[in-house]
């Protein structure tokens, strides 16, 4: 199969996979708003992520358990990008 073709496939199904997830969470929100007269209960979340731009880490998070764990993902990233620049890997 041509890598255009199978290219331009993955980004239809990403796409659609998107729609999909869109429509879904929609559902989930209006059935939600409903159950929340019904419980009071406050919910807090937690997010992070990190960006990479060339061997310069940014991480970004808003809870401190989950800012150590992206950190020690980042430093065996870095890890892994300088064996594999020095040609030990």
């Amino acid at each position: 199969m041509d890598l255009i073709l199978l290219s331009v496939l993955f980004v239809f199904i990403g796409i659609v996979l998107i729609i999909i997830g869109t429509i879904l969470k929609a559902e989930g929100i209006e059935k939600e708003e409903g159950e929340e007269n019904k419980e009071k209960e406050e919910k807090k979340i937690k997010g992070g992520g990190i960006i990479l731009i060339g061997p310069v880490p940014i991480v970004i998070s808003n809870d401190k358990k989950l800012l150590k764990v992206l950190l020690i993902i980042v430093i065996v990233i870095l890890i892994i990008y300088l064996l594999s620049y020095l040609e030990i890997f």
